[in-house]
């Protein structure tokens, strides 16, 4: 009897978890105040240490880029030892929680070596990139207008000639809601797009109803997204941060060897670093309920699919937290007929299998370009 209310109050807690989580999806929980669009903030951004690209030749570039809309955000770059014409520049857009260090570890250098300008811009709100004094929340179209500037003068911040192709972007989570968003705003935005990629993106849809096929599926997994990014546990726990992100659990085999995803316990330790930074100011879930691509949709397709560039849709068979049926939804908005789907985990840049998503990354640029 003494155990019926701990029980009581930990499945309350669930419920109440998974309610705030719904709520956020849809809309119904208040913001943070923040500045207006546009307004510069004047705290000196301290530049932040990023993990060495294994690139035996070439040096990575890290630059504070002031941008039109207000931002001096931090954009890392890495070009070939030669760079060729024919092969566009690849803009990487990173998801929730993360910067534009997550793809300097393997795709930077995988990429180059086959020739191609690689470059990734750290979103508002992140270690690298200054969103404000006291703020915490960032719109959705503050992400967007950040993402135009950046297209606007991506030749001159990598150091690429005027006449070079356009980049092929390749978003990752919450990433690809802006460029969504970005195209929904201003079709005519296709044409600076050489392609875009989205891998293991946040449908349309958002969260939400994503959020409630998980709430029917498993209540336990539900309460993991939930607790793992609304109360950042996932910053502490390790087992949690490892469901999410690297592809389960560390665990000892009969064989006596441990299973660690190619993630180790001090890899762990340096991404709830990097995470714990890169979360201060997250998006703005009331704002984005508003602003959803999908709101727009025709048929599930976008209103802009006719102007799109070559598209290509990735997912991941052990991603814990964009389902199937979210890949799906995006293959709709973009006219594809189905997606790709790779042995891996939601985080596809990092961990052991990295190289399954970069392979097939690599194989549909080298059929398109």
């Amino acid at each position: 009897m003494s155990q019926r209310p701990q029980i009581f109050r930990e499945s309350s807690l669930l419920l109440l978890l998974i309610a705030i989580s719904l709520l956020s999806c849809k809309g119904f929980l208040p913001s943070s105040r923040h500045n207006k669009y546009g307004k510069r903030a004047v705290q000196v951004v301290t530049v932040v240490r990023i993990q060495p690209c294994s690139s035996p030749k070439a040096s990575m570039q890290e630059q504070q880029v002031d941008l039109a809309s207000g931002t001096s955000m931090q954009i890392l770059s890495l070009l070939p030892d030669k760079i060729e014409k024919s092969k566009p520049p690849i803009l990487f857009l990173h998801g929730s929680f993360h910067g534009a260090w997550c793809w300097t570890e393997n795709f930077f250098p995988y990429f180059a070596s086959k020739g191609y300008p690689v470059v990734a811009l750290s979103w508002r709100g992140t270690g690298g990139t200054y969103a404000g004094d006291g703020i915490k929340k960032v719109k959705i179209m503050e992400h967007v207008a950040d993402l135009v500037c950046v297209m606007d003068r991506l030749p001159e911040i990598v150091g690429l000639d005027t006449d070079a192709k356009p980049p092929v972007v390749v978003a990752h989570s919450f990433g690809g809601l802006a460029v969504m968003k970005a195209l929904e705003e201003n079709p005519s935005m296709a044409s600076q797009f050489g392609g875009i990629v989205m891998m293991c993106s946040v449908p349309p849809s958002g969260n939400g109803k994503m959020t409630m096929r998980y709430l029917r599926r498993s209540l336990v997994n539900s309460y993991k997204i939930t607790a793992g990014f609304a109360m950042k546990r996932c910053l502490k726990n390790e087992d949690l941060c490892r469901e999410l992100f690297f592809g389960g659990k560390k665990q000892t085999l009969e064989d006596g060897s441990v299973e660690d995803y190619g993630v180790s316990d001090a890899d762990v330790k340096r991404y709830q670093e990097y995470f714990a930074r890169d979360s201060h100011a997250t998006i703005d879930l009331l704002d984005l309920a508003k602003k959803l691509p999908s709101s727009k949709a025709i048929g599930g397709s976008a209103p802009f699919v006719k102007q799109l560039p070559p598209c290509f849709v990735l997912g991941a068979k052990g991603d814990f937290i964009v389902d199937r049926e979210g890949v799906d939804e995006t293959v709709r908005y973009f006219g594809l007929d189905s997606p790709t789907i790779v042995d891996s985990p939601h985080d596809v840049m990092l961990g052991r299998k990295w190289e399954n998503a970069a392979t097939e990354l690599s194989n549909w640029l080298a059929n398109t370009y």
